[in-house]
């Protein structure tokens, strides 16, 4: 099969539009007058619901908030493993991600807990991630190759195109936020792309700019081997952005 038209399931997930941040911290007056953030003790946040960036992250007892990173996203699997057509994602527990995207770097943590039996961590900031967002949906989809091609339409653009007269999109697949599926990062080409999409590595996760980003992409990556044994040591972090 040709590798553009492979079909790959993934699971979306979208945002409910509402940004929290540190109760404490100043916003400037231009961000709080778009009329979308609240701080975050004026948002309902049930304890370990699914949740992208911000202060408020719910903690397996005995485990601390990493130092040098920052919150990245939660994700109640209990509420997107019904969608796992791979059967790779665990059934149920918490997946709990914290980055340093100026540096490529991260931690993931998995529990099979209970959502009643996390602990509840507030840390203000003001570096990235300072704002979160709850999750809203969570479904099925699936993507393919081919998507990430536009139709050349003049002479110049010709000059690059493939035989078929399509040329390679960096920026396509940005405004999704998924867990599988095809690698996104604007800052590299076609090959790289495919090189990582069809190796031995997945998508872990995928914070697009459907909702949660403005603009950049913030990706995990970890081998078939390693999360099928639920080893998160070894995961690969990237913020792409133009």
């Amino acid at each position: 099969m040709d590798n553009n038209e492979k079909v790959f399931d993934i699971i979306q997930f979208t945002g409910d539009k509402t940004l929290y941040y540190g109760a404490s911290i100043n916003m400037p007056d231009i961000l709080l007058s778009q009329g979308n953030y609240k701080k975050h003790t004026e948002v309902e946040i049930p304890l370990g619901h699914s949740r992208y960036g911000g202060p408020v992250v719910d903690l397996p007892p005995g485990i601390t908030y990493p130092q040098g990173l920052r919150f990245a996203a939660q994700l109640d699997l209990s509420k997107f493993s019904p969608f796992d057509k791979t059967g790779l994602l665990p059934k149920s527990g918490q997946l709990i991600f914290f980055a340093d995207i100026l540096t490529d770097t991260g931690k993931v943590i998995y529990a099979d807990i209970d959502n009643k039996d996390l602990v509840r961590h507030i840390k203000e900031h003001e570096d990235n991630f300072f704002s979160g967002m709850l999750v809203d949906e969570v479904f099925a989809g699936t993507e393919t190759l081919s998507e990430r091609f536009y139709e050349a339409e003049d002479e110049e653009e010709m000059e690059d195109a493939n035989e078929d007269g399509m040329l390679w999109d960096y920026f396509a697949g940005s405004d999704k936020s998924k867990i599988f599926g095809i690698y996104t990062h604007c800052q590299l080409g076609q090959e790289e792309i495919e090189e990582i999409s069809f190796s031995d590595k997945v998508v872990l996760l995928q914070v697009g700019e459907n909702d949660f980003n403005d603009v950049g992409v913030f990706s995990v990556l970890i081998s078939k081997s390693d999360l099928g044994n639920r080893i998160f040591d070894n995961c690969e972090f990237a913020w792409g952005q133009s």
